[in-house]
């Protein structure tokens, strides 16, 4: 009964959040009691207690949509957070998951439940039978209880209908709540029901799966171990390490000479390649140090050279790639996809240090490793407020240079998070701007700002719901209530 009554108390938690509502401090507040819920329905169950740390970066992601104002990391983290609670949910239940199903077993835990509906309405009605005859067996006592319910809720009634009466002001909240409940239509109602039960259905298959002998976690099939030939992957690591050394001893020199070169060239060119080859690199890593390959002993310690070399090279594309990318910023300033790309460079020269444990000593976890990294880089990008840092690096580089895109930091990024940033510009009256072949120039970069502050002022005026709460805009429509434009 535990489990239905978590599933229905879930069910309608999520529509009293959720409901044509934007995400706000909705998100921790459903987080937080569908972590312990679970927690608690897997109690006996867990193997592996430390993958219920994995509940921490989960709260931490829901925190930013109160938070934050993020479109991107808003949309993302819809995607992300489900991950992270099915994987906290398959290593606690099961320790010996293997990496290669990883992905194929996140998908069945996620549609795996469509199939419980059925079962789920059996248990439902048998666990509610068992309940209803424990009832009849406790019917004595039970009506001694009805009797006092019913006398305190008239009771209760007659008072408040002569409170209610007696003051206008306490009169208005329950005038206000009537009007509410009056303008729930029908059909609105008749729909947000049925999708309280779809989620009581979905929510009880999914733990019904969980708790399940016969569940996708301990559906494993019995791999038949392969020896492959390690020659091709010998071959693949030496021909792309001479590639590398030609490649990297080309960048060393061009950096050492990037005056004698075209600098905005140089500067747009190839970051984005690098970076492929850099994962490329990463995987092909992992395909080295695969356990099953047959090789002799002297075959292993030429791999584990290659291996170290590669990530040697691999190291050397990265810092190449920063340092193009950190000139292409300085010339053309910051947006989201260039400080996103910063982030996963410098995730993967994290990622390379147990990569080159693993290579020397393959004792390591490192599908856990590489889970714990990024799990807490995506975290720390999640709370870095770039849209607040891309505001404010663009709006310095305009006062150094004169130079400033408008319509990104505007409605290119679209949250709230800048408007302090957009303030600042905006008390500059763009003295900065320099002389255009365009006449009135400063003037339409102001009006367009002006134009842009006063939408988000009208837009933050609406009137939002206690799960919509959000800091980024109460802090931006305290900002904006004043100003003139």
């Amino acid at each position: 009964m535990e489990l239905f009554t978590g599933a229905l108390i879930l069910s309608i938690w999520h529509s009293i959040l959720f409901w044509n509502k934007t995400i706000g401090i909705s998100g921790i507040l459903f987080a937080i009691p569908l972590v312990y819920i679970t927690i608690r329905l897997l109690e006996g169950k867990i193997e592996n207690k430390k993958a219920l740390l994995l509940s921490i970066p989960i709260i931490l992601l829901s925190s930013t949509y109160l938070i934050f104002n993020n479109p991107i990391f808003n949309s993302l983290n819809i995607v992300v957070i489900p991950i992270l609670y099915v994987i906290m949910i398959m290593l606690a239940t099961k320790q010996n998951l293997k990496t290669k199903s990883i992905i194929k077993k996140i998908i069945l835990m996620i549609i795996e439940p469509l199939n419980y509906f059925g079962e789920v309405l059996a248990k439902f009605k048998k666990t509610t039978m068992r309940e209803i005859n424990i009832e009849k067996q406790e019917n004595r006592e039970r009506q001694s209880i009805v009797k006092p319910i019913i006398l305190t809720i008239l009771i209760v009634g007659f008072v408040l209908s002569l409170l209610v009466s007696a003051d206008n002001e306490f009169s208005k909240i329950f005038s206000g709540m009537m009007l509410n409940i009056g303008r729930l239509s029908i059909p609105t109602l008749v729909l947000r029901i049925a999708m309280i039960i779809l989620m009581f259905f979905y929510i009880s298959g999914f733990f019904i799966n969980v708790l399940s002998k016969y569940n996708v976690l301990n559906e494993t099939e019995e791999e038949i171990v392969k020896n492959k030939e390690s020659l091709t992957i010998r071959m693949i690591t030496t021909v792309l390490n001479i590639l590398y050394l030609v490649f990297c001893y080309t960048q060393i020199k061009s950096l050492l000479t990037i005056e004698n070169i075209k600098y905005s060239y140089y500067a747009r060119q190839g970051f984005f390649q690098l970076m492929v080859v850099s994962l490329i690199n990463i995987i092909v890593i992992l395909k080295a140090t695969n356990k099953e390959l047959k090789e002799t002993e002297k075959q292993k310690r030429y791999k584990k050279v290659m291996c170290i070399i590669v990530v040697v090279f691999t190291l050397i594309i990265i810092i190449s790639s920063l340092i193009r990318m950190n000139l292409y910023q300085q010339q053309y300033g910051d947006t989201r996809l260039r400080i996103l790309v910063d982030f996963v460079l410098i995730t993967e020269i994290i990622l390379l240090i147990p990569t080159v444990i693993y290579i020397i000593n393959s004792k390591i976890n490192l599908a856990k490793s590489y889970l714990i990294i990024t799990t807490t880089m995506y975290c720390i990008i999640n709370f870095a407020n770039i849209d607040y840092m891309i505001a404010k690096n663009n709006i310095d580089r305009y006062i150094e240079t004169g130079k400033i895109d408008i319509a990104y930091l505007t409605y290119g990024l679209g949250g709230t998070d800048t408007i302090d940033q957009l303030m600042r510009l905006r008390d500059t009256e763009f003295k900065y701007t320099k002389e255009s072949k365009y006449p009135g120039e400063s003037k339409d970069q102001l009006r367009l700002l002006n134009s842009y502050l006063y939408s988000k002022s009208k837009e933050l005026k609406r009137k939002t719901t206690f799960p919509e709460s959000n800091f980024s805009k109460m802090r931006a429509n305290k900002i904006l209530k004043y100003i003139k434009y």
